[in-house]
C-alpha cells in the first residue's frame, strides 16, 4: 500500500507541476478565479490508514474545512484545519493538523497539494503495562484531487504521508474519499 501510496502522490505532484506550465490557460483562469472572492469548503472523508505500528489497516474518519481567499494566480493557496481519526485492531490514531493547501482550477478537476502540522495520538489496544498511549508533533505531506459533481458539491480523494516524532519514528500513511462542499462569498470583481 505504502508503494501505491508514493505513487499517487508523485502522479499529483506531476499534475500540479504540468498544470503550472500552462500559461495560455493560466491567465484567463486566474482572473475568473480572483473574481470569486473567497469560500469556506468543509470536507468529510472515509480514511483508511495504514500505521507504522501493527499488521493490518486501520478505518476511520477525516474531516475539515478550507479556506480560500482566491488571487490572481494559477495556484490558489487556502488554509486547511483537518482531524482524522483511524481505529484498528493493535493501534488507533487521531490527529489534528493546520496547514497549507495548493490547489490549481486550470483542469476540469482540481489536484492539490498539501503541507499540514499539528499534534497527534496513538493509543495501543494491546499495551505494555503502563504504557498504553503517546502523544507526538507531527506533519503530514500530501496531495490529491477535488472533482466537481454540482456547482458547490466535489469528490474528494486525498493520499497523506505523516511523520510522527516517536521513537522509532512512524510514518503511517492515509487514503481517503469523500465530499467537499464549497460556501462562496464576496462575489464580485477585486478591486
Amino acid at each position: 500500500m505504502r508503494k501505491l501510496l508514493n505513487h499517487w502522490i508523485t502522479k499529483s505532484a506531476v499534475l500540479l507541476g504540468v498544470s503550472l506550465t500552462a500559461t495560455a490557460v493560466a491567465s484567463a483562469q486566474a482572473v475568473e478565479t480572483a473574481q470569486r472572492g473567497a469560500e469556506i469548503t468543509p470536507f468529510f472523508q472515509t480514511t483508511i490508514l495504514r500505521p507504522d505500528w501493527g499488521p493490518t489497516n486501520n478505518f476511520g474518519y477525516t474531516f475539515g474545512v478550507d479556506y480560500t481567499r482566491f488571487i490572481r494566480s494559477i495556484v490558489q493557496p487556502s488554509l486547511e484545519l483537518r482531524m482524522s481519526h483511524a481505529g484498528g485492531q493493535t493501534v488507533g490514531e487521531t490527529s489534528y493538523v493546520v496547514g497549507l493547501k495548493l490547489q490549481t482550477y486550470a483542469l476540469p478537476f482540481h489536484p492539490y497539494a498539501t503541507f499540514l502540522a499539528g499534534n497527534g495520538a496513538i493509543t495501543f489496544m494491546h499495551p505494555v503495562g503502563d504504557y498504553y498511549s503517546d502523544g507526538s508533533f507531527i506533519y503530514s505531506l500530501g496531495g490529491g484531487a477535488e472533482f466537481k459533481v454540482y456547482s458547490s458539491l466535489k469528490l474528494r480523494v486525498d493520499f497523506t504521508e505523516q511523520h510522527w516524532n516517536i521513537p522509532p519514528v512512524l510514518t503511517p500513511m492515509t487514503l481517503s474519499v469523500g465530499v467537499a462542499y464549497s460556501l462562496p462569498f464576496r462575489r464580485g470583481k477585486i478591486e
